[in-house]
């Protein structure tokens, strides 16, 4: 019986519940750290080993940056994240709207979508580590 009760929790309604209050709690979270990130963000890791910078890093202080309505800022600390989260968001509302309302599971991302999602960051990634003008307003600075 154990495992008939587990089920239960994984049906798309109960999970689209708990994931909308995770996502409520965690940018309430963020926002309530203030307008400017703390001090404890943890650095990217590609960037401490390589000098590099990966399609994530300044993806955190972007986000701070989001939660407190500062689009300038977050598209000089990553365009990619701050252009790509509305996207991301209308996808995960469509997702979200299907298991509430109709317990029904996310609709999985067309292989042509992923595919070009993924050249789109492949290429962001090569490009914001080109030393040249335009390419390094891709760098996050700010």
């Amino acid at each position: 019986m154990a495992g008939s009760s587990f089920s239960r929790w994984l049906r798309p309604r109960r999970l689209g519940w708990l994931l909308a209050g995770g996502a409520a709690l965690a940018v309430l979270g963020v926002w309530l750290l203030g307008p400017r990130p703390p001090a404890w963000y943890p650095p990217c890791p590609f960037h401490a080993l390589t000098g590099l910078h990966c399609p994530g890093c300044g993806s955190g202080r972007a986000v701070q940056a989001l939660a407190h309505g500062d689009w300038v800022s977050a598209l000089a600390l990553n365009p990619l994240i701050t252009l790509g989260l509305p996207l991301a968001l209308a996808w995960a509302g469509h997702a979200l709207w299907r298991a509430l309302r109709h317990d029904l599971p996310p609709v999985e991302l067309p292989r042509p979508i992923a595919a070009i999602t993924f050249g789109v960051v492949l290429a962001f990634w090569i490009l914001r580590n080109v030393p040249w003008w335009p390419c390094t307003l891709l760098a996050p600075h700010g």
